[in-house]
């Protein structure tokens, strides 16, 4: 394919992946020409409790987007995919590769923990220690996790909205490569090629993919001076099996990507940016009965360069390690153990800020009970705690107590809840300026009711304390002295006419409370969204689908209001052969004109198809 990323001939450890991959490959077994190509997972979850574990035995509110969503629906990246669940909302600075901000019941990006198959995606290099959001494409993705509710009490820092797992492709048994391309609107083109191989030595994914478009201006309008954007992002997983119980695990992740923006002025050709994430590790595992153990040490680098027209030139360098030892130990079949140690260190300089750094250690424990029968209901409780250590401000000690009920006398119906507290750490640009902040504090609960799959409802109420704000006069950041509280219902359902192959979903958010400690409209946050989904089977290789997304009035900076939109959405997959697979996905089907952000283009009426080949 002539759209490989330049960066897969560039990896200092390209040869040992190459030997290793070979080595595998030639002790895999022949592949079967009807075997799928990817190992389906099913239902089985490692986020909530960082153990793997059905989905049914966890209290926690979890939503799991599969692959088949992913193409299905044609969702590009980790924003397109999240922002149709209850309870999440998205803004952008423009099309593609533009500056983004997820989020969650109220909460921003900076208070939701995104993960790299359990690997923490946190930027030392951002304002509020988010993760690149904007370059996270899904081509290499086989599921994303969604766990609603603060999660600091496992997970630590920023995991207080809630906690977002991607979790990768591995290989299925035999010999597999992947081909595949496409392109649409904007001058768009894409295009990547998977090698995986499974055999009894391990097994190997590799992945590398190109995107470039041409896009459309960032700054209203949208036929303003374009601002395009290329992404190569490349994927390694490979895994040794030591000996029937133990095995030993290699990753390296790698995104590079180029875009251009405009400051201040529409048809600015000079403002340019490129943003550098590589993460690599090992892991070794450990299986045998009862007992299961896991050590991980990973290093995230992240670089970006800008040429602002007005600012000028400035860089920014930021380091994450981290190491981690878990271990999980079923007492019975009702009883599980689970706990673990975390270290952190954070390193970041830019041109406006000295060179910064923090020390986090953590350590935690789960244990979950399971009870067939209690009181009519087979029954889970769950409680996990946190404490952790920080080198430069005030330690925290974080939880979460849940329950789960599936009622026998009318079977289908369940109830769940959920108190914690969570908290979110001043990032180092943060700190830097401020070296007396606090980390902020949240303390909330959720409760939910529901019958299957046809409805579920679920009521948030959480209290902020300490919240970071920014101090313009002063350019520094400090802790509001102010409490105030976001809460909130979201209902979803799934609904099957088995009669005409169609089925029906539908999500809806509502907030009740959505003002700061001032008092002011929590931003770019609507009080009211809702999505339906609308996927019909033609046959057992077509698939149809359409998605009708609203989201209601919000306020921006300068409590500028921004209006309503509702958008359409329509996809087309389709399956030739064993092989060949094409989809078309035609995005704002009225050509509405809305906005994310006062101020800021989004994408008109477009067409985008891909093809891919799998042998």
């Amino acid at each position: 394919m002539s759209y490989l990323p330049s960066s897969i001939f560039h990896l200092p450890s390209s040869l040992a992946v190459v030997l290793l991959g070979s080595a595998l490959i030639h002790a895999a077994p022949s592949a079967d020409a009807n075997a799928t190509e990817y190992k389906d997972l099913g239902v089985i979850t490692v986020t909530p409790d960082r153990v793997s574990e059905p989905l049914r035995d966890s209290t926690a509110n979890v939503t799991i987007i599969g692959a088949a969503e992913i193409e299905e629906r044609g969702y590009q990246t980790v924003a397109d995919a999240v922002s149709r669940i209850s309870g999440f909302s998205f803004a952008s600075n423009g099309g593609a590769g533009q500056s983004s901000g997820l989020f969650l019941r109220g909460f921003n990006s900076g208070n939701i923990l995104i993960l790299l198959d359990g690997v923490p995606l946190k930027d030392p290099t951002d304002p509020s220690f988010s993760a690149g959001l904007a370059h996270l494409r899904l081509d290499d993705v086989a599921r994303i996790e969604v766990v609603k509710g603060a999660q600091s009490g496992i997970w630590g820092a920023d995991a207080v909205a809630g906690v977002i797992n991607i979790v990768t492709k591995s290989a299925a048994p035999g010999a597999h490569v992947s081909l595949r391309g496409g392109g649409g609107s904007y001058d768009t083109w894409q295009g990547g090629i998977t090698l995986s191989a499974d055999g009894e030595a391990g097994s190997f994914i590799l992945s590398g993919d190109h995107y470039k478009t041409h896009s459309f201006s960032a700054l209203r309008p949208r036929d303003a001076e374009a601002d395009g954007y290329t992404n190569d992002t490349l994927h390694f997983k490979g895994t040794l099996h030591l000996s029937e119980t133990s095995s030993m695990s290699l990753f390296y992740h790698q995104i590079d990507g180029d875009f251009d923006y405009d400051s201040g002025n529409p048809d600015d050709s000079l403002s340019h940016g490129n943003f550098s994430d590589r993460l690599g590790g090992m892991r070794w595992d450990y299986h045998s009965g009862a007992l299961s153990l896991q050590a991980q040490a990973s290093v995230n680098w992240i670089d970006r360069e800008m040429v602002d027209a007005s600012w000028g030139p400035s860089e920014y360098h930021g380091q994450a390690t981290r190491a981690t030892l878990h271990a999980s130990y079923a007492l019975d079949e009702a009883q599980l153990l689970s706990g673990g140690f975390d270290y952190n260190r954070y390193e970041g300089s830019s041109t406006f800020q000295p060179s910064s750094a923090y020390d986090n250690r953590g350590i935690y424990g789960s244990y979950r009970y399971i009870a067939d029968d209690l009181l009519g209901a087979r029954t889970i409780f769950n409680a996990t705690l946190r404490y952790d250590d920080f080198s430069t401000f005030r330690n925290k000690t974080t939880y979460r107590f849940g329950f789960k009920r599936e009622c026998h006398l009318l079977p289908g119906f369940f109830t769940a809840g959920n108190l914690y507290s969570a908290y979110k750490a001043p990032s180092l640009y943060q700190y830097a300026t401020n070296q007396a902040l606090k980390p902020e504090s949240t303390e909330g609960f959720e409760f939910s009711a529901g019958y299957r799959e046809l409805l579920k409802l679920t009521y948030f109420r959480n209290r902020v304390k300490d919240r970071i704000d920014y101090d313009f006069g002063t350019w520094s950041y400090f802790n509001s002295p102010q409490r105030y509280t976001l809460d909130g219902l979201e209902a979803e359902g799934r609904y099957a006419i088995e009669e005409i192959d169609t089925v029906l979903s539908a999500n809806y958010t509502h907030m009740f409370s959505l003002s700061d400690d001032q008092g002011k409209p929590i931003l770019r946050v609507p009080r009211n969204e809702a999505n339906l989904f609308v996927d019909y089977s033609f046959s057992d290789t077509i698939h149809l689908g359409a998605n009708l997304q609203y989201v209601g009035q919000r306020t921006d900076y300068g409590e500028i209001p921004l209006g309503s939109y509702t958008l359409v959405n329509l996809s087309y997959t389709q399956r030739i052969g064993e092989n060949l697979k094409l989809s078309l996905q035609l995005h704002n089907l009225f050509d509405r004109d809305y906005e994310t952000v006062h101020g800021y283009s989004t994408e008109g009426r477009s067409l985008y198809g891909k093809v891919e080949y799998r042998f």
